[in-house]
């Protein structure tokens, strides 16, 4: 059976500050804007408020809000939950990440909309100038179907401009599946992370 695809070129564009608690916790605020439509139309921005807990050294639990504004369309609110960890390998350049997330959405009447669960693996070089990465998520949609219905591959770089300010640049190939219609997205983005 063949889909007809919806097919986009994407920016996105976020401004991330975090602050440690103490030694294991930490808050995060994020805003993200994206546009659409070969990058000439304004499509949606959202806030993320969360707090990191690290335990043990390579791993963490994150529990996020997300409000997102979308062009013509009500608010909705989405919280998630995940488990992320980070491996050194040892005596190589290399670092590998992984990442668990549950996520639920809400629509502007209060009702449960979208439900996923994610699987997120990534590999790094670490270096002193820059670090290029590549990852790859997995979107289980949990409903009445319960099936992969979205993969994300990201190749990336990121660099430290100052002792608390970051930067990231990537390219990202998103698709859709197991739908009549699916969107594939090509996704020019970049970051700025600053540590208060």
């Amino acid at each position: 059976m063949s889909f007809a695809q919806n097919e986009d070129l994407q920016l996105w564009g976020s401004l991330k500050f975090s602050k440690k608690v103490n030694s294991k916790l930490r808050f995060e605020l994020r805003e993200q804007i994206r546009w659409a439509d070969s990058l000439s139309t304004y499509k949606k921005n959202f806030t993320d408020i969360g707090f990191r807990y690290n335990f043990r050294k390579a791993h963490s639990l994150g529990l996020n809000t997300r409000v997102v504004n979308k062009l013509d369309e009500d608010k909705y609110i989405r919280m998630n939950v995940d488990f992320s960890s980070v491996y050194n390998l040892k005596n190589k350049p290399f670092s590998l990440k992984q990442r668990l997330r549950f996520q639920q959405s809400w629509d502007s009447f209060g009702d449960r909309d979208k439900t996923h669960f994610r699987a997120k693996w990534a590999i790094a070089l670490k270096s002193k100038l820059i670090n290029p990465y590549v990852s790859h998520e997995l979107y289980w949609k949990l409903a009445t179907t319960n099936e992969f219905n979205q993969r994300r591959s990201t190749l990336g770089i990121s660099w430290t401009m100052m002792d608390k300010l970051k930067m990231k640049l990537f390219l990202r190939s998103q698709k859709e599946f197991n739908n009549k219609n699916p969107d594939q997205l090509q996704i020019i983005g970049f970051g700025v992370h600053y540590k208060i």
